[in-house]
């Protein structure tokens, strides 16, 4: 199957595959799913992973509004590192890489086997303040007081909108 896809008006349409960014696949993944997602056999569960990749400002906060749309009827997971679309969650997990030496046992002659390298994955539920604290972190790019009331900011609306 061929999707037929035009990035912007007055452009030529032409197979997605061929012109669309990862950002722009992402986001008509997006759209695509969206549709499909009233259907009565649609996914309980939607995935989206960094589905807001090279965006900002509008075009972010309408992809936290599609996300929010569709999570009233269905289960969301959604990778971001968009604090508007981070603001939008339920609730919050922070992903973290990190990587660890794994210790072999010691060796024969006594002398401590070098280690392994290995990268491991951890995820943590962030309270109210952690949370916050996370949103001011994406944000970046201010002062840690600015990010914080910035963060706060994007929380409180998100809030108005679950009511």
């Amino acid at each position: 199957m061929v999707f037929y896809f035009s990035s912007n008006p007055g452009e030529a349409v032409q197979p997605l595959s061929e012109t669309a960014s990862g950002g722009e696949m992402s986001r008509f993944l997006l759209a695509l799913k969206a549709c499909f997602s009233q259907a009565k056999l649609g996914a309980g569960t939607l995935i989206f992973d960094e589905i807001d990749a090279g965006v900002s400002g509008k075009v972010a906060q309408a992809i936290a509004d599609k996300l929010h749309e569709l999570s009233q009827q269905h289960q969301v997971l959604c990778v971001t590192h968009q604090p508007l679309v981070a603001a939008m969650a339920d609730t919050h997990f922070r992903v973290e890489k990190q990587t660890v030496e794994i210790p072999h046992s010691k060796a024969k002659n006594g002398s401590q086997d070098p280690g392994e390298i290995r990268t491991v994955v951890r995820i943590t539920a962030l309270d109210c303040e952690k949370r916050r604290d996370e949103l001011a972190q994406l944000a970046g790019g201010h002062s840690a007081e600015e990010a914080v009331l910035f963060a706060q900011s994007l929380l409180t609306k998100a809030a108005q909108r679950h009511r």
